[in-house]
């Protein structure tokens, strides 16, 4: 039988698992979590607050069967595969599943717009039954992919969004996150091995943030960066300890960085914004809204609309009054219009 030994990370695992339930049944504390939880979750609603607290409160509570003198890890050792795999070996490994997904994350977004015959730099909204969204900037394709589950794991709680209208536009390669995740979570905790505790805590902190930024947001979002910084990080420790050792991951993130704002700056329509709209049976106008131009191509109306909004305004405005009109629309980015 396997026995978890109780130690300092074990407790904090459990008190943080306590604050999810919590969090789960009652917004009692979502008050004080929330502002902590944004800074690197960037959250919408409380559903990734709740998948942190989970994630990290199980592994850390479960550590302790990691270790390198655990029963598990002598296990995993006798498969020929595994023989001479360290600590470091399986971190390489969750490093590669985590980049991995991140680019089939990528992938499918742009295949998603050029199946729509669309710009690859704009942002998806699928209307039905819920609206979601989605970019390569901020993508959800995994989040629709898991949606089945997490919907009915939820399904009390309507203020949690699952993205399960944007599975029915994913091609069935989404399904990568069903394998990706639980290797990235299981092949973390075996990279653990004899590292300090404050080394444990920053990787399994890293861990949870990855997996939240794998299914909620892409290599790209605050998550997947703040948790690729964290994992790249550990991995880059050597002993002694080196500063200089940080210095290619920190190279990475900020180029990852430089890419994002690079994307919102270059690649904007600041002149205006094309809204395609899909699945309209019948004519259709944006009344109340400054159109430039509108046509028709096929089942598609695009429309031309003025610059001047907000584009953050305008996507739930057009989120409002599109629905029950149409299956969804993509939107052209404007970044300079935060700055107007």
């Amino acid at each position: 039988m396997i026995y978890i030994k109780i130690n300092r990370l074990s407790l904090i695992g459990i008190i943080l698992l306590i604050i999810g339930l919590i969090i789960v049944f009652t917004d009692l504390i979502t008050p004080i979590i929330r502002p902590f939880t944004y800074t690197f979750l960037m959250g919408s609603s409380k559903g990734k607050d709740i998948l942190f607290f989970f994630l990290m409160g199980s592994m850390l509570l479960i550590s302790p069967l990691f270790s390198t003198k655990s029963y598990l890890y002598k296990k995993i050792n006798t498969f020929n595969f595994f023989k001479s795999w360290n600590k470091n070996d399986f971190l390489k490994m969750v490093i590669i599943l985590v980049l991995v997904t991140y680019a089939m994350g990528i992938i499918i977004e742009i295949w998603l717009r050029l199946n729509f015959d669309v710009s690859l730099f704009t942002t998806f909204v699928a209307l039905e039954p819920h609206p979601n969204s989605t970019s390569i900037l901020h993508s959800h394709v995994f989040k629709g992919a898991i949606s089945p589950i997490f919907s009915s794991l939820v399904s009390f709680n309507s203020n949690i969004y699952t993205g399960e209208s944007l599975i029915q536009y994913l091609p069935a390669v989404v399904g990568i996150i069903f394998l990706s995740v639980p290797l990235v979570y299981l092949g973390g905790l075996f990279s653990l091995g004899d590292r300090r505790d404050s080394q444990k805590a920053i990787l399994i902190f890293a861990l949870a943030t990855s997996i939240i930024g794998m299914i909620d947001g892409g290599l790209l979002s605050t998550p997947g960066l703040v948790g690729l910084a964290g994992i790249l990080g550990i991995s880059a420790i050597k002993v002694p300890f080196n500063l200089k050792n940080l210095f290619t991951p920190a190279l990475i993130i900020a180029l990852l960085v430089i890419l994002r704002v690079f994307l919102g700056l270059f690649l904007s329509v600041p002149d205006y914004y094309e809204v395609t709209v899909l699945g309209v049976s019948d004519d259709i106008e944006l009344a109340g809204y400054e159109v430039l131009s509108s046509r028709t191509v096929n089942d598609k109306t695009i429309f031309k609309l003025n610059s001047n909004y907000n584009e953050l305004e305008l996507l739930n405005n057009l989120t409002l009054n599109l629905k029950g009109k149409a299956e969804g629309f993509f939107i052209s980015w404007n970044f300079y219009s935060f700055f107007k």
